[in-house]
């Protein structure tokens, strides 16, 4: 029995929301992460999928969250920026690579921080430019071209510049330069990404800020158990949603957000989905 762990993109509270959802689980002996055959992670997920796939202990990465973090930036958003980014996707999510490069001309465009400085933040979060021996992947979309598409250990391509694309949120972070091309967050095909998964028994999917808000990523679940496949899918419940905000990238929110998923994850066989 194979087993893939999907873990989705929501911001800094999305960090800490996994964080603590998988700790929680394995309070209750279910150590996902190690029995994973594939980890696939999306934005924030990415973050975590690595952390978590270079051995990081979930109890240390859990006190983090509790903790001022110095290495993070409170962003700048702008609003109309940003409805311009949301107004190319639909239901959660975007189909297309034209859908896609409409959002790269604005990722290009805009950002209120250099590369330099962005890289040495995600320099911070996963310390290291070689890839874990874990079969993880990491999302990331062409800026230009509009291709959605995946990096790995395969690829060649530096940790720290594949953590940061797959972060690279449109109309706020700035888009990363990988090979000649330019990177944008891979979210933006939808949070979760699931279909990665595609052709495993045993399918975790956990999506911060998800649910209803994106039919995109519980359309996938549903692709996934159609096929086969036996899949568990955790996401922010109106709790947890309360307590984050609206605003996950705000890293002052990161302690309430692991608490919640926490609370979550302890409960999850009490509730599951």
């Amino acid at each position: 029995m194979t087993t893939a762990v999907v873990l989705a993109g929501g911001g800094l509270t999305g960090i800490a929301w996994e964080i603590g959802v998988l700790l929680g689980l394995r309070e209750q002996g279910l150590d996902i992460i190690c029995d994973a055959d594939l980890i696939v992670g999306t934005s924030a997920g990415s973050v975590v999928g690595t952390q978590l796939s270079q051995g990081n202990d979930l109890a240390d990465l859990f006190a983090r969250q509790q903790q001022p973090d110095d290495n993070e930036i409170s962003p700048r958003i702008d609003v109309e920026v940003m409805t311009q980014v949301y107004s190319h996707m639909r239901r959660g999510g975007t189909h297309t690579d034209a859908q896609r490069q409409e959002i790269g001309k604005i990722a290009l465009n805009n950002s209120f921080i250099d590369w330099p400085t962005r890289r040495a933040v995600i320099e911070g979060r996963v310390k290291t430019d070689e890839w874990p021996e874990r079969n993880l992947i990491v999302t990331t979309i062409d800026a230009q071209s509009g291709e959605f598409r995946t990096w790995s250990k395969e690829d060649g391509v530096g940790l720290i510049e594949a953590v940061a694309s797959s972060c690279a949120v449109a109309g706020i972070w700035p888009c990363v330069p990988i090979k000649g091309h330019m990177y944008y967050d891979g979210g933006f095909r939808n949070a979760a990404n699931a279909s990665l998964a595609m052709g495993y028994d045993n399918v975790w999917v956990l999506a911060p800020l998800s649910g209803d808000a994106s039919p995109a990523v519980e359309a996938e679940v549903e692709e996934l158990r159609a096929a086969g496949s036996n899949v568990q899918y955790i996401t922010t419940d109106d709790t947890a949603k309360e307590a984050m905000g609206l605003n996950s990238l705000d890293p002052r929110i990161r302690g309430a957000a692991a608490e919640q998923g926490l609370r979550q994850g302890r409960s999850f066989l009490s509730h599951p989905k």
